[in-house]
């Protein structure tokens, strides 16, 4: 009998658990001392085990979960296309930060090796290099 490991689940089971985590040390500030009370080793190694299990199994995780589970571990990744058929995912930019859904303008560079000729090789590229 052959057991098929859902990754999947697992990484959002340790984002969840992670979540937790990031709850207790918020809960930990103190304004007195300006200062959490609590470390975030626990939510770095977490953080470390999500991205290694994403980066080794990118090729069995739909690209909405990837991209979903790199903005809760604080990613900021921007699919981006130049009109020629290339993409890029860029997670360094420019851009306001609105206190709720409203116009904004967003700038990035992105240098010539970055831009892939699919969306797939620029989560590849992404992966790799972040």
């Amino acid at each position: 009998m052959q057991v098929t490991f859902n990754y999947h689940d697992q990484i959002q089971d340790l984002n969840k658990k992670r979540d937790v985590f990031l709850q207790i040390r918020e809960d930990s500030w103190n304004p007195k001392t300006n200062k959490y009370e609590v470390s975030d080793e626990e939510i770095d190694k977490l953080a470390d085990q999500i991205i290694s299990l994403i980066r080794e199994h990118r090729n069995d995780l739909p690209f909405e979960f990837i991209f979903e589970q790199l903005t809760k571990l604080g990613h900021a990744p921007n699919l981006l296309y130049d009109d020629n058929g290339h993409f890029a995912l860029i997670g360094d930019g420019y851009q306001s930060v609105p206190d709720e859904i409203s116009d904004i303008e967003m700038q990035f560079f992105v240098e010539k090796e970055h831009w892939k000729n699919s969306i797939r090789e620029a989560l590849d590229d992404y992966l790799d290099n972040e």
